[in-house]
């Protein structure tokens, strides 16, 4: 049987080692992991994959906010 254990934190600090990626927290508490090459380039697609949804939700909102100003100045015409 496995033990399973999950810890939430919040995100300070990230730093990836010869093998391994480790993190810190606010309060200065570290995780390592050991990493090999083909986990980075996994986690490397994985990191991408999030960050162009982020970036695409936020172009969105954006252009959703411009149209918003756009109509609310031409009826103040």
């Amino acid at each position: 049987m496995k033990d399973k254990q999950t810890v939430t934190t919040k995100f300070h600090h990230a730093y990836t080692g010869w093998n391994s990626l480790e993190f810190t927290d606010e309060q200065g508490d570290e995780v390592s992991i050991r990493m090999t090459d083909e986990d980075y380039l996994s986690l490397a697609d994985t990191l991408q994959t999030k960050a162009d949804r982020i970036r695409k939700e936020r172009a969105e909102e954006a252009a959703e906010q411009q149209r918003a100003l756009e109509a609310k100045g031409s009826e103040d015409e």
